[in-house]
């Protein structure tokens, strides 16, 4: 991980506050929503998994002294990546189409955006964010398939 890195909460925070200027209302309240969802996910152990067996056990240490936003208050951007395909899993996806639409969005440029700003190292993270890419890719294709009527040829 590199040291002297912003940690999840500031990376979450900044970018949620860069989303949302120019948009409107409601699209405000969906980018709310997908907000408290990934608060929610990197809160579970589905997102601690992720991070690897040694990350895992810092994190499960922390949360011992202090469990609220653990791990988004321990790890940086690159903790971040390592955890972030599972959050675009049909188990977390918000059950709005419209919300698991900008949840699946929102995680595309949120990982287009931390590797824009240089705040995690392609050479140690590049196979989380592959993963991550094909995750969306995947959740995408699973959205469609479940919210598209079949076409008439």
């Amino acid at each position: 991980m590199m040291t002297n890195a912003p940690s999840i909460e500031a990376v979450l925070e900044a970018f949620f506050a860069d989303v949302a200027v120019g948009r409107g209302a409601g699209t405000r309240v969906r980018y709310w929503r997908v907000y408290i969802q990934l608060n929610r996910y990197l809160e579970s152990d589905d997102a601690g998994r992720l991070l690897g067996t040694d990350y895992n056990r810092l994190l499960a240490a922390e949360r011992e002294f202090r469990p609220d936003r653990a791990l988004a208050r321990l790890f940086s951007a690159e903790g971040l990546v390592l955890c972030l395909s599972g959050f675009v899993d049909d188990a977390w996806l918000l059950p709005a189409p419209v919300d698991a639409r900008s949840q699946i969005s929102l995680t595309d440029r949120l990982l287009r955006w931390v590797q824009g700003r240089h705040l995690i190292d392609m050479s140690s993270c590049s196979c989380a964010v592959y993963e991550c890419e094909e995750a969306i890719r995947r959740a995408r294709k699973i959205l469609r398939s479940q919210v598209e009527p079949p076409r008439l040829l």
